[in-house]
């Protein structure tokens, strides 16, 4: 697939993503000419988005509307384009901050469902395996800000999994990897409930051997790259918490 999508397409998919993300709405030529792509003339990237539509990566909504990815679109740029972000300096002072605070192990464990929650605006499960697959949540209302989730009763069902404990349990484990974070988008996913969403995983560990994930649950039009960064980095933050015992 990467080397039938040439440069000039990868671009042009990358900036449908990237404005996507940001607006929610469809993409159309002129935007990409205009915003992201100036060399290039409208004529010339819509000739191109007919290529990348064929190829399964972006699809029209309508037919006089713009583009908009499709979870292969999503796939193929975190396979191939995204890149890895750091944690601002800001972010990693406030989760090191945060860990640094004496506190009791469900203490922690909540605090970093919620930590998470705030940063990225999207919900956030934290699941300890290590003491009867104990799980934390965080930000539900968070998805009710995604214009994606404006339909009533696929809200419902979505708001319906996120009580079902030991579903949110059985999924989190299931997609974690060790090492390793782990990105499922949209129709990837196993459990029907969350079709919809993307879902980003990270475990915590002892000695190389997971206790416990950090699962992000939110659209597919989802920030990737930096719920990737962050969600690993907080992981890492707290291995080495559970590594020297740090809390109550």
């Amino acid at each position: 697939m990467n080397s039938e999508i040439n440069e000039r397409k990868q671009k042009i998919l990358k900036a449908i993503i990237k404005d996507y993300q940001h607006t929610a709405e469809p993409v159309g030529s002129r935007i990409i000419s205009k915003k992201y792509l100036p060399n290039l003339s409208p004529a010339t990237i819509r000739n191109e988005m007919t290529e990348l539509e064929e190829a399964g990566l972006i699809m029209q909504m309508h037919t006089s509307s713009g583009r908009v990815p499709t979870d292969k679109g999503y796939r193929f740029y975190v396979d191939h384009l995204m890149k890895a972000l750091r944690p601002t300096n800001k972010e990693e002072t406030m989760i090191k901050q945060s860990f640094a605070i004496k506190s009791n192990l469900d203490q922690i464990l909540h605090q970093t469902a919620k930590l998470l929650s705030h940063t990225l605006d999207y919900t956030v499960i934290v699941v300890n395996i290590s003491s009867q697959h104990k799980i934390f949540s965080a930000g539900t209302s968070s998805l009710l800000h995604q214009p994606e989730f404006r339909n009533i009763n696929q809200m419902q069902k979505i708001l319906e999994l996120l009580e079902e404990e030991e579903l949110l349990t059985e999924i989190v484990e299931e997609y974690t990897l060790p090492q390793e974070v782990n990105i499922k988008i949209g129709s990837e996913n196993n459990h029907k409930e969350i079709r919809e969403c993307s879902v980003v995983i990270s475990s915590y560990e002892i000695d190389e051997k997971p206790i416990g994930s950090i699962g992000i649950i939110g659209p597919t039009r989802m920030y990737y790259s930096k719920v990737a960064s962050l969600v690993d980095y907080v992981a890492k933050e707290l291995s080495n918490v559970f590594a020297t015992g740090e809390f109550l």
